[in-house]
């Protein structure tokens, strides 16, 4: 038992250094890496915002449309963005794996662990900003069902960042190839409007994106009376279960190889 809370203190104490490095080495010492997070999403909204405004269209859910593409952003945002940093996880460590406390587990569980850090302050800093504007009237209708979305969607993400970080170790182009397959999700995966809404036709095709029942998940969680028909809560959980498992396993298999390749 003393032996496993030592080797745990030691992990602990790993993982919190890593942090502080990521921390550093993604924002730098400056403010301006922080306020750049910030500044991302809520030119995001803006941007749509605006082009909303021009043709004439207004949040189908009610409310302001920056709130639309806000309940979006951040379920996609905590997902892909941990998808991508888990990717280059193991690349930018290189030289930190040859410290024998220091494994690939620990470096993903950092990343993951400020990713979503940084993605909770950043989504609540915003929310703020939009009730200030009186764009959002303070209320949601589940904080349960915000906490369960962040929980899953962090679990979702780290699990496909998991299998990012072997395929990029193995195949390094898989970067690409993975850039190339993110940049239509973000048009296609309910942010800019309510898959609910649409035909039965788009919902079956849509219906095997799980980023697309994350988003109506927390939407029905934000707007108060909205209850997606389109979400299917079981299909998410199995599909992160498998991801989360997949991603582990893969990188189990590969540990040793990417400690030995410095």
């Amino acid at each position: 038992m003393r032996e496993f809370l030592n080797a745990f203190s030691v992990q602990r104490r790993v993982i919190f250094a890593l942090i502080l490095r990521e921390t550093k080495t993604r924002y730098g010492k400056t403010r301006i890496g922080y306020l750049w997070a910030l500044f991302e999403p809520m030119a995001h909204m803006l941007i749509f915002a605006a082009i909303f405004s021009f043709i004439g269209r207004s949040s189908p859910l009610g409310g302001s449309v920056a709130m639309l593409v806000l309940t979006g952003l951040f379920p996609y945002n905590l997902f892909f963005n941990l998808a991508t940093q888990l990717l280059n996880a193991v690349g930018s460590n290189r030289v930190l794996l040859s410290y024998p406390h220091v494994t690939p587990f620990d470096v993903m569980v950092a990343r993951s662990i400020l990713e979503v850090a940084t993605q909770v302050v950043v989504f609540s800093f915003v929310l703020l900003v939009l009730g200030t504007l009186d764009l959002w009237d303070m209320r949601v209708d589940s904080v349960i069902g915000l906490i369960m979305v962040v929980l899953v969607g962090s679990s979702l993400g780290v699990g496909l960042g998991l299998v990012n970080a072997v395929l990029a170790f193995r195949f390094p182009s898989y970067a690409n190839i993975f850039g190339m397959i993110q940049r239509p999700m973000y048009f296609l995966s309910g942010i800019f409007f309510v898959v609910g809404y649409m035909s039965t036709d788009i919902q079956n095709i849509m219906y095997y994106n799980p980023i697309v029942h994350l988003i109506e998940w927390f939407r029905s969680a934000v707007y108060i009376g909205y209850e997606s028909d389109f979400l299917d809560k079981q299909y998410l959980f199995n599909f992160t279960l498998t991801i989360v498992f997949l991603g582990l396993l893969l990188l189990r298999l590969v540990r040793h190889e990417i400690r030995q390749e410095r």
